[in-house]
């Protein structure tokens, strides 16, 4: 319980008016740790309840005096927004001040919430490093860091980026590691940055598989759009994330969705960040579906997802793990279907092998799904003859990646606009925390 921990009275009133009364397992044994001062590395799942874990020992201990008194870095921006709503929901009964700082984002405003005065910062790793050397963010009166989601943040190769936060900070301060894995670079990080961290161990860390059926299917080209339509109208998903590699698979992919009436909303790094609160927030309270780019693969607070369709498959098997565990959050079963081509077919192998799981093949008749997505594809047959042949195994040495209005590839920092092909138009701009 809650009230057993030497815990402010605000915050459990605060607790309770949320409904939360039991702690989660990963609660109980870091938060006495954190309000006794520990460093601590905390190894556990997403979903676990992690976020409450490391803010309850800052909120109990920050005054209203320190501005900045902590950080909490994450990868992501819908990461970073997630935490802030759960420190303000946690603090509502104290004067404490959170502020997100993330890219994507006006820096001036950001700048003018924290001259306001800002009691923790959340932010991702490159708005954080900015705003320090524009001199618009003190690190001196830091007594609290929070690393979250640090394999994240390894892989996506922020680990330079977060050696120099660290190497900016007080030595004299209590640093809290939290991952769902610990790979050896982030032990010798923490080795390095923490002061006898005692290490927290929830579970495995990995994430739940073996409550997941495992499906695949082997298409090629436009094929790949219509198994994708196949699958959906076999199973009749109740809530569903198709994943893909690509922004521009996934602008294919709500289009189409559009077309076909499916309720369906889009998320990527190339929107705004309205659009993508707005899509988390729809889904969240009951579209059924979710297409998105890796943004939405972990950390983020999704729950009773019963699909994850992988449209574009991904080669290492750890990333598979991590899409498909959206779909078996708090030991909750569910399925999770994968789209490969025929080059890519290895693959169901090496995940098998390191998920220790069976995939099951599906194959469908594609005769109808084929007309759809022919119908679909009316309004720009160059388009639609392209993905033909390349199904048949032949190109016309276009590059998927390249703009037809503009023949230029989407790069980073740069906008770009293209139509879809339902004829709408898109307009993206493109940063890098994504």
């Amino acid at each position: 319980m809650f009230d057993s921990m030497n815990i402010k009275k605000e915050i459990l009133s605060a607790l309770h008016e949320m409904g939360f009364d039991e702690p989660t397992e990963v609660q109980k044994q870091a938060i006495p740790l954190g309000l006794e001062g520990k460093d601590i590395v905390v190894k556990s799942k997403t979903g676990s309840g992690k976020t409450a874990a490391f803010l309850i020992p800052i909120l109990n201990s920050l005054e209203n005096s320190e501005r900045p008194g902590a950080m909490v870095i994450v990868p992501t921006r819908e990461l970073a927004l997630q935490v802030t709503d759960v420190a303000e929901n946690i603090g509502r009964n104290l004067k404490i001040k959170t502020v997100t700082v993330y890219g994507g984002a006006s820096i001036n405003y950001q700048i003018r919430e924290i001259r306001n005065g800002a009691n923790i910062i959340v932010g991702t790793p490159g708005r954080v490093i900015d705003l320090i050397k524009r001199g618009e963010l003190p690190t001196n009166s830091i007594r609290f860091l929070v690393l979250d989601e640090v394999d994240i943040m390894l892989d996506m190769g922020f680990i330079d980026d977060i050696k120099y936060i660290l190497s900016r900070l007080p030595q004299k301060r209590q640093t809290m590691f939290f991952s769902a894995t610990i790979p050896e670079e982030i032990k010798h990080i923490t080795l390095k940055y923490t002061n006898d961290a005692v290490n927290v161990n929830v579970g495995s860390g990995e994430v739940t598989v073996d409550t997941i059926e495992h499906f695949y299917s082997i298409a090629n080209g436009s094929d790949k759009f219509s198994v994708l339509l196949a699958y959906i109208d076999s199973k009749q998903p109740e809530k569903a994330i198709i994943f893909c590699k690509t922004q521009r698979n996934a602008e294919r992919i709500y289009s189409m969705a559009q077309s076909m009436n499916l309720p369906a909303v889009l998320m990527h790094g190339g929107l705004s960040q309205n659009r993508r609160e707005h899509s988390l927030n729809s889904f969240r309270e009951g579209v059924k579906m979710l297409i998105a780019t890796n943004v939405a693969s972990r950390g983020l607070d999704i729950d009773n997802v019963s699909d994850i369709i992988n449209f574009d498959a991904e080669e290492d098997p750890k990333a598979y793990v991590h899409r498909v565990g959206r779909s078996a959050r708090m030991g909750k079963s569910g399925r999770a279907f994968t789209i490969f081509t025929p080059r890519e077919k290895y693959l169901v192998y090496e995940i098998e092998s390191y998920a220790k799981i069976k995939m099951t093949a599906l194959e469908f008749d594609l005769a109808q799904y084929r007309e759809k997505v022919k119908e679909f594809y009316k309004g720009d047959t160059r388009n639609y003859e392209d993905m033909a042949m390349r199904r048949r195994g032949f190109s016309h040495g276009g590059n998927f990646s390249r703009n037809r209005n503009t023949g230029r590839n989407f790069n980073g920092g740069r906008k770009n606009s293209f139509s879809g092909f339902n004829g709408k138009k898109f307009r993206h701009s493109y940063t890098k925390e994504d």
